[in-house]
């Protein structure tokens, strides 16, 4: 608790604005707090979440280790806040050892109800260690304690994530304390400051602070993890040693991982030779054609999983015989099947977009997890450890993004390498679509509507489809299919199905993925006395309506730019004329500062003899949009649900 009281010193000298009942000591007559006047109205408030890391040396063992302090009190201000925190969770990782935990409820008139130490139980789910109790007396108005203490190995990277969902924060802090003679670099995101960074007594104090954090909803269309507050550090300088040669650079990662991947034994290579001559690649191919054929050889011969199947799981020579992988080991495959094919390549660590980013200023290394490999001739990508994707697609959230490009060199056997942040480029717009052309009449009958789905899909909108079909058994291939047709009309009837160019590879030779089938339905009709409504807008299938009713705090965030074009064709039966065709049309777009549009929603019609020929064009030409563009990308996303309602009139001449 010593750290504690000295941080919770620092702040009170340092820091302005704060509380002056502030103390990061666990009182003994606790006082209660009121929130802050922009949190009234929330079910919770954590008034203040305060963690230390520190490093100390274990006399007994002559090594520094971890000394983790954390404190958080909450704030309960309705029925659903005590719901939210009358049980705590407190994450155990495998490796660290809880040496202190106490909680206790303080209630609106003061009295506290310590929980009992033996109600404090260690319990596993999801393959996660908890500490899990349920606090005592927890009511309206009341506030909930806890805090921990805990022994970590040492380690030199950090992340520590101040979010608890919808529940703002009034004051998070972090204190990061090492000996003086270790210069590590520490960094606030979203929200939270460094404000000091001082040396005494042979220590280093460095305080970050983050104020008034509002909660974080779901929001529609956003990457919610890529703006939580959070603070990273990492070990930069031994200043015993040197104060100018920096450590754990992205260059020293660059090369480690380098070696890692390249360095193999002479039996692993001639196991690689034997699995090549398998693979169906020959010396005519081009290198792309290469490429693609590898990576299917590869992904349809070794099963993989994120952590692997027995010991062998990373071992090349292993993996070719037994047909199992790790990640780790499916990489180590594909790069050495590359370097025997003398393919250039680079390996890269994407700064993904639905996640916390790389920052090339601080090189935290817990960051950099999966790699992508990049191919300098074509400029394009490839997901090793992705079963889903084939080249040239990765991960959407991977790509319009930065990432750290590892290029890699020998001399004789020495082997090293740089990093440096590129661009991970996206597939242009043009490249994925989720298209339709639909033909709809009456039956002789004129009870059911006949239909012709041919749905088309493109790129990314291809590469979604494409697994389902690789991976479904042959007996549920229909059910699978006719899923996809009854997204234009329910029916119970739906036949003559026809599924094109669903291989994994098609997507290489840019071959449009299609499933079509006629329907015959009575669910897009009605009859009302003598008119006929028809719900022509259903056919381009379910929409999202989005409505804000507090204000947006996320930028828009798209997995991909895409284009959805739908050409639907109605014959309108004999002796009758539609009433209303001007509901069909819509013009919603907008426009960048550079006068191009960047998405829109656009429908028009032409109506030739009996042939009603509707037009609809959407796209959304960025993956992502500023939060200040939240009220045009609504109108966009809400005319396509308005489109979806659109119920045509028909009426006797």
């Amino acid at each position: 608790m010593k750290r504690l009281i000295i941080c919770g010193t620092l702040f009170m000298l340092t820091l302005t604005g704060f509380s002056q009942n502030y103390t990061a000591q666990w009182l003994d007559k606790p006082m209660v707090h009121k929130v802050k006047p922009a949190f009234e109205n929330e079910s919770a408030v954590i008034l203040q979440d305060i963690r230390v890391h520190e490093y100390v040396m274990d006399e007994a063992k002559k090594e520094l280790v971890i000394l983790s302090h954390n404190r958080q009190l909450i704030k309960i201000l309705d029925d659903k806040g005590v719901e939210m925190f009358n049980k705590i969770y407190v994450p155990v990782n495998r490796s660290m050892q809880i040496t202190e935990l106490k909680a206790r409820t303080i209630l609106p008139n003061g009295k506290v109800v310590e929980l009992p130490a033996d109600k404090i139980l260690e319990v596993e789910e999801e393959g996660r260690l908890y500490k899990k109790f349920a606090m005592e007396g927890v009511e309206v108005g009341c506030e909930v304690e806890y805090s921990y203490e805990a022994r970590k190995p040492l380690g030199f990277f950090g992340l520590e994530v101040f979010h608890a969902g919808s529940v703002p924060f009034e004051q998070a802090i972090f204190s990061l304390i090492t000996p003086g003679y270790l210069s590590f670099t520490a960094k606030g995101y979203n929200g939270i400051k460094t404000i000091t960074d001082t040396i005494a007594n042979n220590q280093r104090v460095i305080v970050m602070v983050g104020l008034d954090i509002a909660g974080m909803n779901e929001e529609k269309y956003s990457t919610k993890d890529a703006h939580i507050a959070n603070v990273q550090y990492k070990f930069s300088y031994n200043l015993s040693k040197s104060k100018t040669d920096r450590v754990f650079t992205w260059n020293e990662l660059a090369t480690n991982v380098y070696n890692q991947y390249t360095s193999i034994t002479d039996k692993e290579s001639k196991s690689v030779e034997g699995f090549l001559k398998q693979s169906g690649i020959k010396d005519a191919m081009s290198t792309e054609e290469k490429i693609v054929q590898l990576e299917d050889y590869i992904k349809n011969t070794v099963n993989s999983d994120k952590e692997g199947i027995g010991e062998d799981a990373d071992k090349i020579e292993k993996i070719i015989k037994n047909k199992v992988s790790s990640e780790e080991g499916l990489n180590k495959l594909f790069i050495a099947c590359l370097e025997k094919l003398k393919i250039p390549y680079q390996i890269v660590f994407p700064s993904k977009r639905d996640e916390i980013p790389l920052d090339e200023q601080l090189e935290n290394f817990r960051l950099a997890e999966e790699i992508v490999l990049y191919f300098p001739e074509s400029g394009k990508f490839l997901e090793p450890a992705s079963p889903a994707f084939r080249y040239p697609f990765i991960t959407p959230y991977w790509a319009a993004t930065k990432g750290l490009f590892i290029k890699g060199s020998a001399i004789g056997n020495a082997k090293t390498a740089s990093g440096s942040f590129g661009d991970i480029p996206i597939q242009p717009v043009e490249k994925s679509a989720h298209n339709m052309i639909i033909s709809l009449k009456f039956n002789a009958a004129m009870d059911s509507l006949e239909l012709h789905s041919n749905q088309i899909l493109v790129g990314y909108g291809a590469a979604f489809y494409r697994p389902a079909y690789a991976f479904t058994s042959k007996d549920k291939l229909e059910e699978l299919s006719k899923s996809i047709i009854s997204s234009v009309a329910k029916s119970d009837d739906i036949r003559n199905i026809k599924v094109t160019n669903e291989g994994m590879t098609d997507g290489f030779t840019e071959k449009q993925m299609t499933v079509e089938g006629d329907i015959t339905t009575a669910t897009l009709f009605e009859v009302a006395g003598k008119k006929l409504l028809i719900k022509i807008g259903e056919v381009i299938g379910p929409q999202v309506e989005m409505y804000q009713e507090k204000k947006r705090l996320l930028p828009i965030s798209l997995q991909y730019p895409h284009l959805l074009d739908r050409d639907i064709f109605f014959t309108i039966p004999d002796g009758y004329q539609i009433k209303n065709l001007n509901e069909i049309v819509f013009n919603i777009t907008d426009k960048a500062e550079s006068g191009k549009e960047t998405m829109g929603f656009i429908s028009s019609y032409d109506l030739k003899d009996n042939i009603l020929s509707i037009k609809v064009h959407e796209f959304y030409n960025a993956t992502d949009y500023p939060v200040d563009m939240i009220a045009p990308f609504m109108k966009v996303i809400n005319a396509s649900a308005d489109f979806n309602k659109v119920v045509l009139i028909l009426e006797k001449k």
